[in-house]
């Protein structure tokens, strides 16, 4: 196991250990840096795995979530725009937004990207997936995965330095829902990717999206309709420093 782990970490330009038991891998990428957007001047982390850039925090850019309307596939059925409300009166939608990142639905994680960096595909975390021990076989399939990828992923620069977070999402409770309810945050994570999922067999579009339950070590890969938001990474190909 672990030969197979350094030999793919050789390949993607990460520097792995493990100890003797094959207990948690200790990965370090193999480049490091910021990045600050010109739009509104936040500073982004990012980290190298691959031939990709990683930014280690949640995008921020746009008007915050709890500021907007959502029309499309969000609106209600009698063409109304639904907000994001909270189960929790005084539930702090500035500090949520502040500590997590925006939401975005999925056409405006496809568009929001800086200039220069995307939304990642299916196909980016399924290497990214790989890159952190997830056998081939595993990385295909829907469902939780892996063994300790999510643990990894969650690293600050102790680690990894991914830090993804656990962020929650803002979804519809029924069809009759009156609005969006920002829900599971510090409890599980959602991510959006770029991947359309082909050939459902549905009349509705469906995405691949990636989720992380706060006490799991795996990873959950699945697709889901357009009636959600969720946060966001956004990767870039390699910089030659």
């Amino acid at each position: 196991m672990k030969k197979y782990l350094i030999y793919i970490c050789m390949l993607w330009g990460i520097v792995i250990s493990c100890n003797d038991d094959d207990n948690l891998p200790k990965i370090s990428p193999k480049d490091s840096g910021e990045w600050t957007d010109s739009r509104d001047n936040t500073t982004y982390g990012w980290i190298r795995l691959g031939n990709l850039d990683w930014m280690t925090s949640n995008l921020k850019y746009g008007s915050p979530y709890y500021e907007n309307e959502y029309g499309g596939p969000l609106m209600d059925n009698y063409g109304n725009p639904r907000s994001v409300v909270s189960w929790y009166a005084d539930f702090d939608f500035e500090s949520d937004y502040k500590k997590y990142g925006n939401l975005y639905t999925w056409e405006e994680a496809l568009e929001v990207c800086p200039e220069g960096w995307r939304l990642p595909t299916d196909e980016d975390w399924q290497n990214f997936e790989i890159a952190l021990g997830m056998s081939t076989k595993e990385v295909g399939e829907e469902g939780w995965r892996g063994n300790h990828q999510a643990t990894l992923l969650r690293q600050g620069t102790e680690g990894l330095g991914m830090a993804l977070q656990i962020c929650g999402c803002a979804c519809l409770t029924g069809p009759y829902s009156p609005s969006l309810y920002l829900n599971s945050v510090e409890e599980s994570g959602y991510y959006w990717t770029a991947t359309e999922k082909k050939n459902n067999g549905l009349e509705e579009t469906t995405v691949y999206f990636r989720k992380l339950f706060y006490s799991y070590s795996t990873v959950y890969r699945g697709t889901t309709p357009l009636d959600k938001l969720m946060r966001i990474r956004c990767v870039r190909d390699a910089q030659n420093n």
